[in-house]
């Protein structure tokens, strides 16, 4: 028996090694001379200490062939499922669980978009594409051995070809601007409580109409909720496989005259989904185009060529998630005649087309039919719900624009560049070498014409219906302001009344505010300032919250009771989210105990659920219940009880968690991280090897150095910042970054996530070409 398991023993060692070796295998260094076929001269790429790569190329041809070569030797599978989500072909790679995905892709018009955004290329962007790609099979061809991704499920990579490029942009714009979840919660949320109750969901102008816009369908409100479900697998929230795009960022930049050094400053972080590999891939490109150096420098989505959020030499530039590019509309459709929907006092038949989904194990395809009805596609039956999305109206918009911002010398050809932006929407913070600083909101946006995009609206009526597109010098912009400082964050963009409207569904202010407070009290700002911001964890919501809740607290004997509140009130004087605060942390549990205790006194569980998840929802009609000087319905007379017991919930669980000492207790216990890789995270046993530990972390949902979780599970960070960049802009700009993971997308790589402790920490690392202090340098030999 001994002998035997001695030989069991023997053989799984050996296996382990043979699978460490295999998947080592894979594990390319980028290091040497490799020949390569399509580049017109020799490429020389530098590495420094954190592998960042710093291109010398002679033409941008050739710089573009590189950064393929770079995003494919680092980012395969990331790549791949990138591809896939945005041509709905989840499924073929992934198998019958990826199906119902693959389904709502094609039916929200993910597929049709990188159809558009293709046809709409111009020829020098088509080419600068196949040097990319080109960079991209180059590493392919001459590496056989795969990411662990594929040979875990037996699979192979095909050639990337130029539609698979515009679908990668296709997908970033869909998950970047789906608020149209948001519109179907209302929706639903009308369905199951008075209009009094419902309105406080509204946001903005919202609360000046008449809520809803359509008629109630008490009938079809488990469908909804359904609906909600079956979309929510193209969310990454949601669904672990799929992949993470949504742009929420805080940007700012600082005009010289209130710097130390007299040159202009700027800050931004891009927060979104956090998981391995990271969102971005920084790359740094230097080439000759028209007989002028250049640079292209940043962070780029890995399958787009290019960056995204950078800088040149001579400006810098950021983006934050702001559009309301989507509208749901309720159709009427005929009794008896299929696909046949109401317009006015007629009907008129929509376009329908039927496509094939190949799926992985399975001989015959799964066939839909896709319907267009004359406000857009249908994504729902029982009710017929269509939606409209400016994707349908891009005219000759496309991905040029990404190449034209990332080489604009100045605000002009900024501005020029994002005139061609398609989608998604977004406000775009600015400064360059000259002292110069500027906003500006991108993209198409709808002019509406009836409503602000909060809630459905009825699709019979033709007064409902888009009226066209804002016109491009009509979109809100700012340039060099008298206050010396510009902020985004996600918030409102034009006050009310003034100027087109961007988006009614934005995050609450509490960011934007902590953020101008800094930016107009302070003096002399220094680079190091810059940084200090973007960790910044002062809590306003707390600060505006805390006092009316503490006031509304039924006085209790338990120990652990007094000693929570005096935390609470000793912290009032500086409520900062620090993941050794004790006080945070009774907060944040305590504010999210009574929204779900409140909603949940309302909304039956499957709706609650959903809501739950939209914290911007949340806050907004949390946090004006609690700020209102009257009591409104919400509370059922019974405020003080729903408060009190929300708190007493809140220390219970902290005391059974925690200890009864309240001054042992610590956010960074509860409020954690961890950054999970799409696999790791859908497969257990796979936890080890592509996920990170989970560590403590400072910040709340409201903090400018942003933890975002859900209001539904626990206290668990799901998104926050995935890069974040400080810039000095000197003739020779003065460049300080970081990220959550690492710029390799293969977990036995050294640079796989080790960023992720300095990130935790607040720092930041300088960018400097490696020179002669490069780690490693690779040579791309040209041969044709």
């Amino acid at each position: 028996m001994k002998t035997l398991l001695k030989l069991l023993l023997a053989m799984m060692i050996m296996l382990v090694i043979v699978i460490y070796g295999t998947l080592s295998g894979s594990n390319v260094k980028l290091d040497g001379i490799e020949l390569v076929k399509g580049a017109k001269q020799d490429i020389e790429i530098q590495f420094d200490a954190a592998q960042r790569p710093f291109v010398y190329a002679d033409s941008l041809d050739d710089a573009l062939f590189a950064q393929g070569y770079l995003h494919a030797a680092n980012r395969l599978w990331q790549m791949e499922m990138f591809r896939r989500a945005g041509s709905g072909r989840l499924s073929e790679l992934l198998g019958k669980d990826m199906i119902a995905t693959d389904i709502e892709l094609w039916r929200l018009g993910i597929p049709k978009l990188a159809q558009k955004l293709q046809a709409n290329a111009s020829d020098v962007m088509q080419q600068r594409v196949q040097d990319y790609i080109s960079g991209i099979n180059n590493f392919i061809y001459a590496n056989p051995i795969l990411p662990p991704e594929f040979l875990l499920l037996g699979s192979k990579v095909s050639p990337w070809q130029a539609e698979d490029v515009y679908a990668v942009g296709a997908l970033m714009a869909f998950q970047s601007g789906n608020n149209f979840r948001n519109e179907l919660l209302r929706m639903a949320i009308y369905n199951e409580v008075q209009p009094e109750l419902a309105r406080m969901f509204l946001t903005h102008d919202g609360n000046k109409q008449e809520f809803p816009y359509v008629m109630p369908i008490p009938a079809a409100n488990h469908n909804i909720v359904d609906t909600v479900a079956r979309l929510d697998n193209t969310d990454a929230n949601e669904n672990p496989l799929m992949p993470r795009f949504a742009f929420g960022s805080n940007g700012w930049v600082v005009s010289p005259e209130k710097t130390e050094n007299k040159r202009a400053l700027f800050a931004f972080d891009s927060h979104d989904s956090l998981g391995l590999p990271n969102l971005f891939y920084e790359v740094h490109l230097f080439f000759n185009l028209n007989n002028q150096p250049r640079q292209i420098r940043g962070w780029s989505v890995a399958g787009l060529p290019g960056v995204i959020n950078g800088f040149n030499e001579h400006i810098a530039w950021g983006f934050t998630n702001i559009g309301d590019t989507q509208d749901v509309f309720v159709e009427t459709p005929h009794p008896e005649q299929a696909f046949t929907y109401k317009d006015g006092e007629t009907w008129y038949k929509a376009d329908t087309e039927q496509v094939s989904i190949k799926v992985k194990g399975e001989q015959k395809p799964t066939k839909v039919t896709l319907v267009n009805t004359l406000n857009g596609v249908l994504i729902a039956e029982n009710p017929s719900l269509s939606l409209r999305w400016t994707i349908q109206d891009i005219g000759d918009k496309g991905l040029d624009a990404i190449l034209q911002f990332n080489l604009a010398r100045n605000w002009q050809e900024f501005n020029k560049a994002l005139d061609q932006l398609a989608a998604p929407s977004l406000n775009a913070t600015y400064a360059d070498t000259k002292g110069n600083i500027g906003f500006r909101t991108a993209g198409v946006l709808p002019l509406r014409g009836e409503g602000v995009g909060l809630v459905p609206l009825a699709g019979d009526i033709a007064e409902n219906r888009w009226q066209g597109m804002v016109k491009e010098q009509d979109m809100p912009r700012i340039y060099n302001p008298k206050a010396g400082f510009i902020a985004a964050a996600n918030a409102r963009v034009n006050a009310e009344g003034q100027g087109v409207l961007v988006s009614a569904d934005n995050a609450a202010p509490y960011r934007i505010q902590r953020i101008q407070s800094v930016l107009q009290d302070k003096q002399q700002l220094t680079l190091t300032d810059m940084q200090t911001l973007q960790v910044d964890y002062f809590d306003t919501q707390a600060q505006l919250l805390l006092p009316t809740m503490l006031a509304d607290l039924t006085p209790r004997k338990s120990t652990a009771h007094i000693g929570a509140q005096r935390l609470l009130k000793r912290w009032l004087e500086q409520p900062t989210a620090d993941k050794d605060s004790g006080a945070a942390l009774v907060f944040q549990l305590w504010y999210k105990q009574l929204a779900n205790d409140l909603l949940a006194s309302r909304l039956p569980k499957p709706l609650l659920n959903k809501v739950l998840k939209k914290s911007y929802l949340v806050n907004h009609t949390l946090d004006q219940l609690l700020l209102s000087e009257t009591e409104h319905l919400w509370w059922q007379d019974k405020r003080k009880k729903f408060v009190s017991d929300a708190f007493t919930t809140a220390v219970k669980s902290l005391v059974k968690t925690q200890g009864q000492d309240p001054l042992k207790w610590r956010l960074g216990n509860m409020h954690t991280v961890k950054l999970n890789h799409e696999l790791g995270k859908a497969i257990s046993v796979l936890d080890p090897m592509f996920n990170s530990d989970s560590q403590p972390m400072s910040g709340s949902t409201s903090t400018v150095g942003r933890a975002n979780y859900d209001y539904l599970g626990d206290l668990k960070v799901k998104h926050g910042a995935t890069v974040r960049v400080v810039a000095e802009m000197a003739d020779d700009i003065t460049v300080k970054s970081i990220m959550p993971g690492g710029q390799s997308g293969h977990p036995m790589s050294a640079h796989y996530d080790d960023q992720f402790t300095q990130w935790l920490n607040g720092e930041l690392t300088v960018i400097e070409e490696p020179q002669q202090q490069a780690s490693m340098s690779l040579l791309l030999k040209a041969y044709n």
